[in-house]
């Protein structure tokens, strides 16, 4: 309330007169007027407080964003390193030891010197190391065309410029007989020319054979057959007639003859051990045509035509 309307109160008083109802309204709108006054101070009061902790808040985030913004400049500094080192690493690298080749070594070899198969590869020491590892296909094709006992060869990396040459190779299976020797023969049919002069008890002996077609067509089917009847068979000769050029005399550990083509091998070998057993005596199986049996002719040769045909009558024919 005013000053003046103070005043006014007081002279109404005193006179016993009433405050009329526009001065109490006057008050009320007086009255009202000073809440709003003291409302909105304490609104700027609020407002001020609430300014003062946006502030305080901004300023605690400060240091934050100093941090980020250090963070993004050291990594575009690193960037730009990086970017002007790359170059001058790969060019001391390109003009260093590293770069060249420093040694070949083999493994996986049994039979064929790693000096044989390091010779072939062609590669070439102290020489740039990437154009030779780039190609290294051309130059797994040289070392199994120059080493026939290669199957397969893989090149790699080793110790940052060494290379190793990792290979398999083909098993020897057989020994083709030549004069006084024995010739190698691998699985895939190959005569190596390494002659041995005693033959291996583990290996089948060949004879009579000059196609390394036909030997890897009889390796073929002799691999068809059971373990006990290869086991049982210690040579295979080729002996082709002009009607059969597939005929082969296989010679049997247990001192008979087998004769078989080598297209029916394996179909008809799988009988041998049962004519084995009616057999009274050693003799020949022949197998080309249907399975027949009979014991060696004998060897006198005061033979008479009776005693051929004798002979020709114990024939005997076993059907299965």
């Amino acid at each position: 309330m005013t000053p003046w309307q103070k005043e006014h109160l007081l002279y109404l008083e005193k006179n016993g007169h009433e405050e009329p109802a526009e001065t109490e309204e006057a008050n009320e709108e007086t009255t009202n007027m000073e809440e709003k006054a003291n409302d909105s101070e304490e609104t700027e009061d609020d407002t001020e407080s609430v300014d003062e902790s946006e502030r305080v808040s901004f300023a605690d985030r400060l240091p934050k964003l100093k941090e980020y913004r250090n963070k993004q400049l050291y990594q575009r500094l690193l960037l730009l390193t990086l970017l002007f080192l790359a170059p001058l690493l790969v060019t001391v690298y390109w003009i260093s030891p590293l770069n060249q080749l420093a040694e070949v070594t083999v493994k996986g070899n049994q039979k064929v010197a790693a000096e044989t198969i390091i010779n072939a590869s062609n590669l070439k020491i102290h020489e740039s190391l990437w154009p030779q590892f780039f190609e290294r296909q051309s130059t797994v094709a040289q070392i199994k065309k120059q080493v026939p006992r290669v199957n397969d060869v893989t090149i790699t990396i080793n110790h940052l410029n060494q290379f190793t040459i990792d290979i398999t190779e083909h098993q020897e299976v057989a020994l083709l007989v030549k004069g006084k020797e024995y010739l190698p023969i691998l699985d895939n049919g190959l005569i190596i020319e390494d002659p041995q002069k005693e033959a291996s008890q583990d290996k089948v002996i060949f004879e009579g054979f000059k196609e390394e077609a036909k030997i890897l067509e009889t390796l073929t089917a002799y691999h068809k057959l059971a373990k006990e009847i290869q086991e049982g068979i210690s040579q295979i000769k080729y002996a082709p007639t002009a009607k059969n050029d597939q005929l082969l005399n296989l010679y049997m550990n247990d001192g008979n003859q087998v004769i078989v083509n080598i297209s029916n091998m394996a179909s008809q070998m799988k009988y041998y051990a049962q004519v084995a057993k009616e057999l009274d005596s050693k003799g020949i199986v022949d197998m080309e045509v249907g399975i027949f049996a009979y014991p060696y002719p004998t060897s006198d040769s005061s033979t008479d035509e009776s005693s051929q045909e004798t002979v020709t009558e114990s024939n005997e024919e076993i059907n299965f």
